[in-house]
């Protein structure tokens, strides 16, 4: 399986150590956009959720303005919203982020009456291989579940930490039975993926769920499929201002986003950075068509030359291929 190719160049990350492991595609986990993408804002869709299904049939992400948390399991994509209520996703719903696998001949194990920090434990000992990306699926009952959810976001968007500050939405549920799907990533390659143990939930009845924060199994099945190798789709708008844009130039892009237009200095000022070195940043920017210099003041109506970000850059440049590219992660 893959994602639709048409959209999206992919990239493959495994670990240097374990570069001669022969790993089958099926076996492949295949995520949608770097991980750092939505955690720095990118929260506009840049997939359909029918095309991320052709990655596999069970996974986790979030919908399109971060409305919500996305659970797919046994190939139906849920969204459980801020309020906690879970809906079925159409195959059309654009979405920015998506973490999916298929659980091909799982290990299984039962546990009884156990937290969170144990259930990882007893999932560790069931993979024994601290460098594998673990799809975990935990179906049963639970004595409780605290879980989460976020209200949709609006332009200009904020980063993610400090979206959960504010919008994020929190629910208790005792007792609870339903299956919560996610993976555990080792920490591969610094920003592209999120080490740990990552689960989305759906209640039996299907009418709510969750980001899990805190559990306790009172009686459920762990199964576990472990792969080497993710699969990373990379939309191409998003290469580019990813591969190509040093973290320093994305914290530019950042504070136009959130602040709106704004002159050299008052990115200087944001950054703690020179004016001219500001300068020398936004300027790299905008040849590439990511920014755009307001010579004559906002509207035209004078005043200091300000830049403002350009959301939909016309003749942006790569410099190199992307396959060139991709070879860098």
């Amino acid at each position: 399986m893959s994602l639709d190719a048409p959209l999206v160049a992919a990239a493959t990350l495994r670990r240097e150590s374990l570069a001669d492991f022969d790993s089958m595609a099926d076996d492949a986990i295949y995520q949608l956009q770097l991980a750092h993408v939505l955690l720095d804002g990118g929260y506009d869709g840049v997939s359909t959720m029918g095309e991320a299904l052709e990655g596999g049939d069970h996974g986790l992400g979030t919908l399109d303005r971060l409305d919500g948390e996305l659970v797919i399991v046994d190939g139906v994509p849920w969204q459980i919203d801020f309020r906690g209520v879970a809906h079925i996703v159409a195959p059309e719903a654009p979405i920015p982020f998506a973490i999916v696998s298929t659980l091909h001949n799982p290990s299984t194990s039962r546990v009884r009456d156990c937290s969170l920090e144990n259930l990882a434990s007893q999932i560790e000992a069931l993979v024994d291989d601290a460098g594998a990306v673990v799809a975990v699926r935990v179906e049963g009952t639970f004595q409780r579940v605290l879980l989460r959810s976020v209200r949709p976001q609006e332009r200009p968007y904020r980063p993610y930490s400090e979206v959960v500050l504010t919008d994020e939405v929190r629910w208790e549920l005792a007792p609870f039975e339903g299956v919560f799907i996610g993976f555990r990533f080792p920490d591969i390659s610094g920003g592209d993926i999120i080490p740990g143990l990552h689960l989305h939930g759906l209640s039996s009845d299907q009418s709510t769920g969750g980001h899990n924060y805190e559990l306790h199994v009172t009686d459920a099945v762990v199964s576990v499929g472990v792969s080497h190798e993710i699969i990373v789709a990379l939309p191409d708008r998003g290469m580019v201002d990813l591969l190509e844009t040093p973290h320093s130039l994305r914290m530019v892009q950042r504070v136009l986003l959130r602040r709106g237009p704004r002159s050299a200095e008052e990115v200087a000022g944001s950054l703690s950075i020179s004016p001219e070195e500001a300068v020398r940043r936004l300027e790299w920017l905008a040849d590439r068509g990511f920014v755009e210099e307001l010579a004559g003041g906002v509207a035209g109506l004078g005043g200091t030359t300000r830049w403002r970000m350009r959301l939909a850059p016309k003749n942006a440049r790569t410099g190199r291929r992307p396959s060139d590219l991709l070879t860098d992660l």
